[in-house]
């Protein structure tokens, strides 16, 4: 029975009505053990009429066993897997071990969205997760994936986990408390305690199940006098006592198989009877284990009536104890070599090469089924067992790097550690504490480490040492620190490279490469790089995103994240992502720059990317800028900024407050917005953006010499960049006492078209000048132009303002109707390609039940009936 829960079971059942609906919804219940989360979720399964229930629990010492988490919970739907793309389907297959087959967490990920989504076009499914915080990390991560891609999928997930344990901050979220007073009293009333202590109570926390533990533990009484001596012991030890009581007044064998069946990671009937019978335990010990109700047998499984029986059984066990009851698994395991490695491995009381080697051999098993999540502590325990301090250093190093590039670098860090108590490779240190700060620290730090890496390559590595300088260029760039990203990069010129490589490294400096070199440049950088993490297309992306084409820019970062994906380098997706954004955002494709932005966000969540986080909220601030769209611009730089300061990620920082002060200046709040501009400093790229709001906000406010010293400055720096010239004219145009040539210089440049945003505010101003000097013909062009451009961005504040002016000049505007959300928007595009849309969810990892309803919301927004309407639009347009 559920005390207290009605606000909490009211929300779930809006969840469950909404999936029946086909409205796919994810909610979190967080608590501390025994807050009663398990409870609610056998409630919500009861409730579940028409729907199938899938469930799983984490088990703490599972969470080395790759993707036991996924393959507990697909078990009743696994002949779906069939009708997966075959390279899903082989992917899955590998993962739980049906096939030996070489996969990726990414590729499993996006199979699970689809085995889940075909089991829902069946009928509705209850996806159930008890205790996430015990899943298997790789389990856990491909979860966590499928949650933040449901949409019209009728699949409800309930997601049941501990306090600060995993990151779930982007999910719908319950926080369980403790039941009232009323609610406790009752709870306990119910178990005979006529007039419950009020001291019991506060000292429980209102927690359900110490209450539920205390009340059946014995005297009443007796307990109270307990509690009140030990009020001060954390609740996790008050519960564990509770369930330890019961165990201890078990007999010694059936404490042994309780044991037995902590150990034992499956919890297979067959294995844990069989190691029993190993130690000499007596048939009848599973009996009293039974009659206790601290375990169930069901089918052939072991099931503990909650996990804390579990943990608390294992836990109390002395190591001894423990340790004979895995040998004895180990032994009973002998056709399952890998399992009976790692137990053997948990039992082992000294270093062991032969066994650290089984147990090396075991991660990399776990590896190729992708879980390299799962790998790490298979590592970690291998370099435990090592023989020699080569080997050691050697499997902690390899964990550190595994741990990075499966999303945890605070175990990376922590593996950091380990590894300095042997004797390491200067380089080895440096690389790894680079790439470390780089993904998630501070990136000031992460430039310092990775610039001396790159020394230390130099003279025996030369390419890879120019690979290294970029990545400290990189986090230079984040911090803030364009003089010291320049000079990483001009130190590549000094190295003995290939010509492909000292050409890339030229045109970082300079922004400046043909279409056709850039397309060349992927594989002339093969030749003497190796493609490890797809790092070639990564170079290209970003000498692409410096440079003046911005559409072949973007051909290349579409092709390279295809590239990037298929050789697994899920680390570099949220930087990619970024480049991305950044480059839609100038081309005027605002809806998929936020899609990319948006998809970026996510992907450093599950990589452990706090500082591209940081640098994608800050680019969806600046989106959300530019449309005025207030609240949202707002919430995105407290996220960004919450990140970002105390990481001193300062590109992150300036770009944040550069949306602020573009919003202040749309609001018409100039002392605000030139306060904040001013503040960015004067970094090139930071401040490009900027530069015609810091002139506009600085002339209303009758301060020209500020505005006059960031142009000269910037225009000193800019050189002969083409794609600067328009803003350079359109700023010179706004000082100048003759501004008309200016604005027909920036009007001639090129680039214009690529950039709408740009263009717009020079038609903007252009036009109201025009109509200050009563020359309302020509005015009228001007702000018509900017008006439909700005329409067409949805930057409706601007769009607004140009529409005022242009009635103001004698003309008028009818707006247009309809917007595509940015998702709709990549369905609509690929969709006019002639993609399926099987084809279309496997390219946006959606189900195609999901692509079929954007298509059916978008089509009366688009004017259309039919997706091959979708051919004769221009999205591209969008």
């Amino acid at each position: 029975m559920i005390h207290g829960r009605r606000a909490e079971r009211d929300a779930i059942a809006g969840l469950l009505a909404d999936a029946r609906a086909g409205r796919g919804r994810v909610l979190v219940l967080r608590g501390e053990a025994g807050i009663g989360k398990s409870a609610l979720l056998r409630d919500t399964v009861a409730r579940a009429d028409g729907m199938r229930v899938l469930s799983c629990a984490g088990v703490e010492s599972e969470v080395a066993q790759a993707f036991s988490g996924v393959h507990q919970l697909v078990r009743p739907v696994l002949r779906h897997v069939d009708g997966l793309p075959a390279a899903q389907a082989d992917a899955l297959r590998g993962a739980l071990g049906v096939v030996d087959g070489v996969a990726s967490d990414f590729v499993v990920s996006a199979a699970l969205v689809g085995l889940l989504a075909a089991a829902a076009a069946e009928e509705p499914l209850l996806v159930v997760v008890d205790d996430l915080q015990w899943l298997d990390r790789a389990s856990s991560a491909a979860l966590l994936f499928c949650c933040r891609r449901l949409a019209a999928d009728r699949i409800a997930v309930l997601l049941a986990v501990r306090d600060s344990t995993v990151d779930t901050s982007d999910l719908p979220e319950l926080s369980l408390e403790g039941l009232a007073k009323s609610d406790a009293a009752r709870l306990l009333a119910e178990r005979g305690w006529d007039r419950p202590n009020d001291a019991v109570l506060a000292a429980t926390g209102g927690n359900p199940l110490a209450l539920l533990e205390l009340a059946d533990g014995g005297d009443p009484r007796q307990l109270v006098a307990d509690f009140a001596l030990t009020g001060t012991v954390p609740l996790g030890s008050r519960v564990r006592k509770a369930f330890l009581r019961r165990v201890e007044a078990l007999p010694a064998p059936a404490r042994d198989l309780l044991l037995v069946a902590a150990a034992e990671d499956t919890g297979s009937l067959d294995t844990v009877l069989g190691a029993a019978a190993r130690l000499g335990l007596p048939d009848d010990a599973l009996g009293a284990v039974e009659d206790s109700g601290l375990l169930a047998v069901v089918g052939a499984e072991l099931r503990f009536r909650h996990p804390l029986v579990r943990s608390a059984v294992y836990a109390d066990a002395t190591f001894h104890r423990r340790r004979a009851a895995h040998l004895a698994i180990a032994d009973q395991l002998g056709a399952h070599p890998d399992r009976a490695t790692w137990h053997r491995a948990v039992a082992a009381t000294a270093p062991d090469e032969r066994l650290a080697e089984a147990v090396e051999r075991g991660a990399d098993a776990a590896r190729r089924r992708g879980g390299e999540a799962a790998a790490v502590s298979v590592l970690r325990r291998a370099a435990q067992l090592s023989g020699t301090a080569d080997g050691r250093r050697r499997r902690l190093v390899t964990a550190a790097f595994v741990a990075l590039n499966s999303g945890q670098p605070d175990v990376a860090r922590t593996l950091v550690d380990e590894v300095m108590a042997d004797p390491v490779p200067a380089v080895v240190l440096a690389q790894l504490n680079g790439t470390i700060e780089l993904y998630d620290g501070d990136p000031a730090v992460a430039h310092a480490h990775l610039l001396r890496c790159g020394e230390l390559l130099a003279g025996d590595d030369p390419e890879e040492a120019a690979w290294t300088f970029t990545l400290a260029s990189s986090a230079a760039f984040l911090a803030g620190d364009m003089i010291a990203a320049r000079a990483a990069t001009e130190r590549i010129f000094e190295l003995p490279c290939a010509p492909a490589t000292l050409r890339a490294a030229r045109a970082l400096v300079d922004g400046a490469i043909g279409s056709a070199e850039l397309w060349d440049l992927p594989g002339d950088l093969a030749a003497s790089h190796p493609e490890s993490g797809g790092r070639t297309w990564m170079w290209a992306t970003v000498i692409g995103w410096l440079g003046p084409d911005q559409r072949e820019a973007r051909k290349l970062a579409e092709l390279a994240g295809s590239k990037l994906r298929a050789v697994a380098a899920t680390g570099a997706i949220p930087e990619l992502h970024y480049y991305q954004a950044d480059i839609d955002f100038r081309l005027g494709l605002w809806d998929s720059g936020i899609a990319h932005a948006e998809e970026g966000v996510r992907f450093s969540h599950e990589t452990g990317q706090r500082g591209w986080r940081a640098n994608l909220l800050a680019v969806l601030a600046r989106f959300a800028a530019a449309r005025g769209e207030t609240e949202e611009c707002v919430r995105h730089t407290d996220r960004a900024l919450a990140i970002a300061v105390p990481l001193r990620q300062h590109t992150a920082v300036a770009m944040a407050h550069a949306a602020l002060g573009h919003l202040a200046l749309v609001d018409g709040g100039d002392a605000e917005a030139l306060g904040r501009l001013v503040d960015l400093g004067v970094q090139p790229l930071m401040t490009l953006g900027a530069l015609t709001d810091v002139v506009e906000a600085a002339l209303r406010l009758g301060r020209p010499e500020v505005a006059w010293e960031r142009v000269e400055w910037f225009e000193k720096w800019a050189g002969d960049r083409v794609w600067t010239r328009e803003r350079l004219h359109h700023c010179r145009a706004l000082l100048s006492d003759d501004p008309e040539p200016h604005f027909l210089g920036a009007l001639s440049t090129e680039d214009g078209r690529d950039r709408p945003f740009v263009r717009a505010r020079t038609h903007l101003h252009y036009g109201e000048w025009l109509r200050r000097e009563r020359r309302g013909v020509d005015a009228r062009v001007q702000l018509r132009a900017a008006a439909e451009l700005y329409g067409g961005l949805g930057a409706t504040a601007w769009a607004r303002r140009a529409e005022s002016e242009l009635r103001a000049a004698g003309g008028s505007f009818q707006r247009g109707t309809g917007t595509l959300t940015p998702q709709e928007l990549q369905v609509a595009r690929l969709a006019a390609a002639g993609l399926s849309n099987r084809e279309i969810g496997l390219r946006l990892h959606l189900s195609p039940r999901t692509v079929g309803s954007h298509l059916y919301r978008m089509f009366p927004k688009l004017g259309v009936t039919s997706r091959g309407r979708l051919r004769d639009l221009d999205l591209d347009a969008e």
